[in-house]
């Protein structure tokens, strides 16, 4: 089953905010899951470029910061892997979930 997903990704049109070691820039994620999100940010980043993650979903009172790893790039964006993500920022991400669309899964 290699390359099939584990969570289910949810359509979105969220602001985020990515620092890596080049600096800080703004994106939008158009999908999002418990494993991380597709930006489309207008900018290259290599594969496996470490960062730092902000964003606000509406359940949350602050911004998460969330460690995340460049997974995949294409020419419609980034594929950003989360690392380890806080309880509050499980359980808030689960409520913004409620709100969204299902992608469908892919065959």
């Amino acid at each position: 089953m290699t390359g099939r997903r584990v969570h289910e990704r949810y359509e979105c049109d969220l602001p985020v905010t990515l620092t890596t070691e080049d600096g800080e820039r703004s994106a939008t994620a158009s999908n999002i899951s418990l494993g991380g999100m597709h930006i489309e940010p207008g900018f290259d980043l290599p594969y496996g470029t470490q960062g730092t993650l902000r964003f606000r979903v509406p359940a949350l009172k602050e911004d998460a910061l969330v460690e995340v790893t460049v997974r995949w790039v294409t020419e419609s964006g980034i594929g950003l892997q989360f690392g380890s993500l806080r309880a509050i920022e499980v359980w808030a991400l689960h409520q913004y979930f409620k709100t969204l669309t299902r992608v469908p899964p892919t065959p």
